[in-house]
């Protein structure tokens, strides 16, 4: 299938491991120019070199998503060296390292915040593409109540990205965005969270495998695939939906 993607420009954030870096390098297999940040500047040098090695522009650079001011002016600068924007994903997600209200705040600046600042900067520019996307990556802990305790502002987070992409999308379809968000499950990468479960909790990894009705964790892949063909003209009529991509894990009906 051609997804109608080769020269097309992307920007994604948190593109440097994981589900982010798979769709960097998913994108640039479809011939779309890349501007990607992330926290660790080798990282993005590493995704940068990657994603130029299927022969397209590829710009990005270290940036800490939770500093409005330098985010800003990372994305003017990223989507002015692109020549404007088709696509925007918003990945970034953060794992809790503190405790009670200042783990809240911490989850409200990087898995909220963060993705409605994306928005309000890349609306503008998306407008002027005869294609536009915005995709979120959210979470399927958006349906869970079921949460370790130092996890339970992750998925309220990720419920209201959820809804807040719903609204974005029937807002603004009429101009021809498109407004979607992915939910993935566990997934495993080397040297990810399930990777470090897997040596230092091994029961929760054998438990989270069998979680899912596929009976093992996914892949950043198959989750960038799904990624890159909901933010392509291939996708044209798909808006407002939010996509589990979990293996079966969430046993209810997907309304």
């Amino acid at each position: 299938m051609d997804l109608g993607l080769k020269g097309k420009r992307a920007l994604v954030t948190g593109g440097s491991r994981g589900i982010g870096r798979a769709i960097v390098e998913t994108l640039a297999s479809e011939g779309v120019h890349i501007a990607l940040c992330a926290r660790n500047e080798s990282g993005v040098q590493e995704a940068l070199n990657a994603a130029r090695g299927h022969g397209v522009q590829a710009c990005g650079q270290a940036v800490d998503v939770t500093d409005g001011a330098g985010f800003a002016a990372w994305f003017e600068s990223a989507a002015a060296e692109l020549g404007g924007l088709d696509i925007v994903i918003s990945n970034v997600s953060t794992r809790p390292t503190q405790v009670g209200e200042p783990m809240w705040r911490d989850a409200l600046e990087t898995d909220l915040l963060h993705h409605v600042r994306l928005s309000q900067l890349a609306l503008p520019m998306l407008k002027t593409s005869p294609s536009p996307s915005l995709l979120f990556i959210a979470s399927i802990a958006s349906v869970m109540t079921q949460l370790p305790p130092k996890e339970e502002a992750y998925g309220p987070m990720k419920a209201a990205l959820v809804n807040y992409a719903g609204q974005l999308a029937a807002r603004h379809g009429s101009w021809g965005l498109r407004v979607n968000t992915v939910s993935p499950g566990p997934i495993f990468f080397e040297g990810g969270e399930w990777d470090l479960n897997r040596v230092k909790k091994p029961a929760l990894f054998e438990m989270a495998a069998k979680f899912s009705a596929l009976g093992r964790l996914g892949t950043p892949d198959e989750v960038a695939k799904a990624v890159v063909f909901l933010s392509s003209p291939a996708a044209a009529y798909i808006t407002g939906a939010n996509l589990r991509i979990d293996g079966g894990a969430i046993k209810t009906a997907n309304y």
